[in-house]
């Protein structure tokens, strides 16, 4: 279970300690943001190149809208692929972004290969940036892609302008962080239906047809086995201080990464803006897309301003 629970961006920062729950990060870096009021079906897309690319011993599937704009590179949960980004794509490539969606190894339409190790996932990110020319990018990553993020960030820290890291722990690597999740989930929890773990109850009560359209997509998301256990992260001893500017994002009706365990992070990189979604589940980029796109543009724009 701890595993899982680490391959997901679960564990908590060493930060989150009984005496220090009540502390909070800064107040100009905080935001609560209201439930999305009404559920909408996914927009038209932007027109994307979108195939198979060969990386190295791997080919993996990526979208790319292409332009002139700095690349912003999206990094899919563990339930979820390149095809996870409907509602995110439109809305960063209309805002003058060229926008970048692809598949790991063994998920939706990439290669079916040998497990994946913290790595290799992370190099295969550095061999499609490569590919596509883009030098540096930012980087919104949700859950398990936060992983891969930080991971990458540990590799080629000059290659990444900002990272938004949603419903995700992921730089908890002590034991005091992994303590701390003990009793989080029951017994039995792997064996529930996804949607029910993922997806907070509001928006299943709401929106069941959106609900059927997610779980179709993590129904076909991994065709491979999963990434390989107990490897070491290269992002194990990566300095927080050392990362580009973060957004920390969750939704309060989280059952992984719950605001607790989100406001802990923020303490750890005391510089992080933190957006705390009200109602929203641990897929928070699909549960409420409306202020996730926003609050993931104003941060773009500050950093590309420089008022970060």
């Amino acid at each position: 279970m701890l595993r899982r629970r680490q391959m997901l961006g679960l564990t908590a920062s060493a930060a989150l300690l009984p005496a220090r729950l009540g502390a909070e990060p800064a107040e100009a870096r905080r935001c609560l943001v209201p439930a999305q009021a009404q559920s909408k079906d996914p927009p038209p897309q932007a027109p994307a190149e979108a195939r198979l690319r060969q990386l190295g011993q791997v080919r993996l599937f990526a979208w790319d809208t292409g332009g002139t704009g700095d690349a912003v590179v999206l990094l899919h949960p563990m339930t979820g692929s390149h095809a996870a980004w409907p509602y995110q794509q439109p809305a960063l490539a209309a805002a003058g972004y060229r926008v970048i969606g692809y598949s790991r190894r063994n998920f939706y339409q990439s290669d079916a290969h040998a497990a994946s190790t913290p790595s290799t996932d992370a190099e295969d990110l550095r061999a499609l940036l490569d590919q596509l020319a883009i030098d540096r990018a930012h980087i919104v990553a949700s859950a398990a892609g936060a992983l891969v993020a930080l991971d990458f960030v540990a590799l080629h820290p000059c290659r990444v302008r900002s990272l938004v890291l949603a419903s995700s722990l992921a730089l908890a690597t002590t034991p005091e962080d992994h303590a701390m999740l003990n009793g989080l989930l029951p017994n039995g929890w792997d064996e529930l239906p996804p949607a029910f773990r993922e997806l907070g109850p509001s928006y299943r009560a709401a929106n069941p047809v959106g609900v059927r359209r997610w779980t179709t997509l993590q129904e076909q998301a991994r065709h491979g086995p999963p990434p390989a256990r107990g490897q070491a992260r290269p992002s194990d001893a990566l300095d927080p201080a050392s990362l580009p500017p973060v957004l920390a994002m969750g939704g309060d009706a989280d059952l992984y990464a719950p605001p607790p365990l989100i406001r802990a992070f923020a303490r750890r990189l005391p510089d992080a803006e933190i957006a705390i979604f009200a109602e929203a589940g641990h897929a928070l980029f699909w549960e409420q897309p409306d202020g996730f796109n926003q609050r993931v543009l104003s941060f773009l724009h500050r950093v590309r301003s420089g008022n970060r």
